[in-house]
């Protein structure tokens, strides 16, 4: 089982698109993946058709060790796609947390305390929130590797150095074994010059960390979350498809 997370300080970048779409193309390859949704706006655990009560355990039951996984966690409309749900709520639960000792631990020791449940799964997926927060950094401290998304354009590749310089901090101080498994170009338009040239410069900078397979920009994909489906099961012959496919497939030789 590995744990990876999905983290870009800058918003926009589709990492929450990115995060669920390449859960179920695991799925599709016969592995089991949980998806962990960190982010209050709860955007992970809507876009695989799961809608919570207000009576309803979530994540911030699980951060505060009053729940136990297999309590919290549900079935999203895929068999072998599972998720602990997100709301509101966990902002505030944030800055609870804030005032605790070793506060950038809770999600650690919650998983580790949950470790025969998480072990029938091949992934867990940690969906960051869009920002350099202690729920950012309770993903970062429990995960394996990270994979960060990144648009194609100057704005991205300007914050793309400084979630880096995070990760390389966090591996440093708080969590020695995380890797970076990959950049991933995201929303890539073909049709414009500074697609072809910020792809340039990524591999320039940054070498083999580039995911060689990228996510082409796909109407369909942007649709897809608000009938709680993945790109395969709402537009399964869309580019965007076979492009998750792909990653999917390069994500695990890379993790290899």
């Amino acid at each position: 089982m590995k744990i990876i997370a999905f983290s870009n300080q800058k918003g926009g970048t589709g990492k929450t698109t990115v995060c669920v779409n390449i859960a179920a193309a695991l799925v599709r390859e016969g592995e089991r993946v949980l998806v962990i949704d960190l982010d209050p706006q709860g955007n992970a655990t809507v876009s695989v058709g799961v809608h919570i009560k207000p009576e309803d355990l979530t994540i911030s039951e699980f951060l505060l060790h009053s729940a136990r996984l297999e309590d919290v966690m549900v079935d999203s409309y895929l068999p072998d796609l599972s998720v602990v749900p997100s709301d509101t709520v966990l902002a505030h639960i944030e800055v609870e947390l804030i005032s605790k000792s070793k506060s950038q631990f809770f999600l650690k020791k919650s998983m580790e305390n949950s470790k025969d449940v998480l072990n029938s799964f091949d992934f867990v997926f940690i969906d960051c929130p869009p920002s350099l927060s202690l729920l950012t950094v309770n993903g970062l401290c429990t995960s394996d590797f990270v994979i960060i998304p990144v648009l194609c354009d100057y704005l991205s590749l300007e914050g793309l150095s400084h979630i880096i310089e995070t990760v390389d901090e966090i591996k440093s101080k708080l969590n020695p074994s995380l890797k970076i498994l990959g950049i991933l170009p995201n929303m890539i338009d073909r049709r414009l010059r500074i697609t072809e040239e910020s792809i340039s410069l990524l591999r320039k900078e940054f070498g083999d960390k580039i995911f060689r397979q990228g996510i082409s920009t796909c109407s369909r994909l942007r649709e897809a979350p608000s009938f709680g489906k993945a790109i395969f099961d709402y537009a399964t012959n869309s580019v965007a498809s076979d492009d998750f496919l792909k990653v999917a497939r390069e994500m695990k030789r890379r993790i290899k």
